[in-house]
């Protein structure tokens, strides 16, 4: 029986254009009621995921920053912003990024557009700065190495005493990998990155929040 949900946001709940999925956020209420822990964790910042529990009404902590920050009655960073920041300003000198307007936001990673063509040479550099790098399909971060949606998963096991079987996660790209471990329920929509498929246990007909919603509303199936 699955007792906590743990869902990326963008291109998961939302449309391709971030639009949030009003079926998506129905069933989140709908499946809260009966008793059901749900969380969110995005590469986006805190104040997002702080109006995304207020409005949606969620009891649970939900995740900034790829897993490197939570929200509930405070703010946590479980990460600091010394090397993410440091390897920025290296990129910014070189001219293989610029940043983006939520890292005025941002407690422990950096947000980016990398310079066309520069991708490669910035993923090498990378381990010289002993950071990592994650593609949202919507932006480009620097995280500290361990900082993840598998870390945000595993806090999220911890702090409610689950165990693994009982836990639901759902996303779409590359960097929600880390939360598709073995043990747990994986869901994705029918837009998710092949890779996912492979390891998911259900796959959506429906793409994005209608994909979402679905696997929401057939959660007696896990």
């Amino acid at each position: 029986m699955i007792k906590l949900v743990l869902s990326d946001v963008d291109g998961t709940l939302t449309d391709n254009r971030r639009v949030f999925s009003t079926r998506a956020a129905e069933e989140i209420r709908k499946i809260q009621a009966h008793g059901i822990t749900v969380s969110l964790v995005s590469g986006n910042v805190i104040p997002v995921m702080y109006s995304l529990r207020t409005y949606l009404g969620l009891s649970a902590p939900l995740f900034a920053e790829n897993g490197g920050s939570m929200i509930a009655d405070d703010i946590t960073s479980f990460f600091s912003m010394e090397k993410p920041a440091l390897f920025f300003d290296h990129l910014q000198n070189k001219g293989l990024a610029r940043g983006i307007l939520t890292n005025r936001w941002r407690l422990c990673s950096m947000g980016y557009d990398p310079t066309p063509g520069r991708e490669r040479e910035i993923l090498a550099l990378a381990g010289e700065f002993q950071v990592d790098i994650t593609n949202s399909g919507f932006s480009w971060h620097i995280l500290n190495q361990g900082q993840n949606k598998g870390f945000a998963l595993l806090h999220l096991i911890k702090m409610f005493k689950l165990r693994p079987e009982e836990v639901l996660v759902i996303g779409d790209n590359l960097n929600d990998m880390p939360m598709f471990q073995e043990s747990v329920k994986k869901a994705v929509p029918a837009n998710a990155e092949p890779e996912l498929k492979a390891k998911a246990d259900y796959v959506s007909k429906l793409p994005y929040g209608d994909g979402a919603s679905e696997i929401l509303s057939s959660l007696d199936s896990f």
